[in-house]
């Protein structure tokens, strides 16, 4: 056939059956190959970018019947870090993501977006009055909006820095930005270079119109290496749900006044057949806008702490959260007088009975309200 390597293999096409089915099956796995390269261009050209942070993927779990699973084909199901709730151990250990959200009763602020997606949720006084919020996120489910995202304040920097988590805001008071910078606290701030983190929704009246999502947080994890970062902080104790043979015959409740007026009072409501609080403030349902639901906590506490700290101008105020004080803690239907413990800033805080033992909270979101000795708060 001389030195033509194409008439040699023409040549052994025609007469060689093994070549022939040789060739076939290199061509198969070759078009194979080609169609897994066109799904993973599709899927990132939908997406737009890449992102490292695992996706949405929901475990269905009866929480009164744990002890049943199957262990041999759940045997990766593990207690979510932050809040005990059973979850893939791929999803358990996540980045915890701190977002400022007002809650200004003026501007179309209420209902905000995003607060019932929220493992746990921290409420306390910033200035005038005014009450505002910061929702923590560490899960894989997190919600397609999440605002109106506000300004920073020094004494949620304790809390956020006892998860060394990312903290959204929007600027904020000069005393807060400086302490973000010397205590290093994982900044992600709206007005500043993350602004790309953020968007402004026309249909809302500035400033109240500033918000963020799961997609873009999770671009702000990627960007600044956070999604595969270790995780590490102090858990709290988890229990399952306590089981009642049937309702209380009169209503169950913890009202919060943090001497503002009536239009930052919180009132929860216990729901028998949610075994979780329904929230209610400035005398109303308070609902998450994302689906119209009224927010729900399957914890409620109340952090009893000394008097506001003047902090600067326009009325702004700081607590004194680090130390020990008193607390309640609603479970289960029943309000316990129990106490707190911080020893500092990077500490996580605990909550202790009046015995000194571990307070036990049922997995789920918790709702932390910050409260000074001036307000006040009462239960049934």
């Amino acid at each position: 056939m001389g030195g033509n390597p194409l008439r040699r293999f023409i040549h052994e096409w025609q007469t060689n059956s093994h070549v022939r089915l040789s060739v076939i099956a290199a061509l198969l796995v070759a078009g194979a190959g080609f169609v897994w390269l066109g799904v993973f261009i599709a899927i990132k050209n939908q997406r737009g970018q890449t992102v490292t942070t695992p996706q949405v993927h929901k475990i269905d779990i009866d929480m009164e019947s744990v002890e049943d699973i199957d262990t041999d084909l759940n045997e990766d199901i593990v207690p979510r870090l932050v809040d005990g709730v059973l979850v893939d151990a791929d999803y358990a250990y996540m980045q915890p993501i701190g977002i400022m959200i007002e809650n200004a009763a003026f501007g179309g602020v209420r209902p905000q977006d995003g607060l019932n997606s929220a493992q746990i949720v921290y409420e306390l006084v910033v200035e005038g009055g005014i009450t505002r919020l910061m929702a923590i996120f560490a899960s894989n489910e997190m919600p397609e909006k999440i605002g109106p995202v506000r300004s920073a304040r020094p004494t949620f920097l304790e809390f956020i820095s006892e998860f060394d988590g990312l903290y959204g805001h929007a600027g904020g008071s000069p005393e807060s930005l400086q302490a973000i910078d010397g205590l290093q606290i994982k900044d992600l701030s709206a007005l500043g270079a993350d602004s790309r983190f953020f968007y402004r929704d026309s249909t809302r009246v500035a400033p109240h119109n500033l918000f963020t999502s799961d997609e873009l947080l999770n671009l702000a994890k990627r960007d600044k290496t956070l999604d595969n970062q270790e995780i590490k902080f102090d858990v709290w104790n988890f229990k399952e749900d306590e089981k009642k043979d049937s309702a209380f015959e009169e209503e169950k409740y913890i009202h919060i006044d943090f001497g503002s007026g009536p239009l930052y009072e919180v009132k929860y409501i216990y729901n028998y057949e949610q075994n979780s609080y329904e929230r209610y403030n400035g005398g109303e349902p308070h609902k998450d806008a994302n689906d119209d639901k009224i927010i729900m906590a399957k914890n409620v506490v109340v952090q009893i702490v000394p008097p506001a700290i003047p902090a600067g101008e326009k009325g702004r105020v700081n607590f004194d959260v680090t130390g020990s004080g008193d607390a309640y803690i609603a479970i289960d239907g029943k309000v316990s007088e129990a106490k707190w413990e911080k020893p500092d800033r990077l500490s996580r805080i605990q909550f202790y009975t009046l015995d000194d033992e571990l307070i036990e909270f049922n997995r789920g979101t918790t709702w932390i309200s910050i409260l000074p000795e001036t307000g006040s708060v009462d239960y049934n």
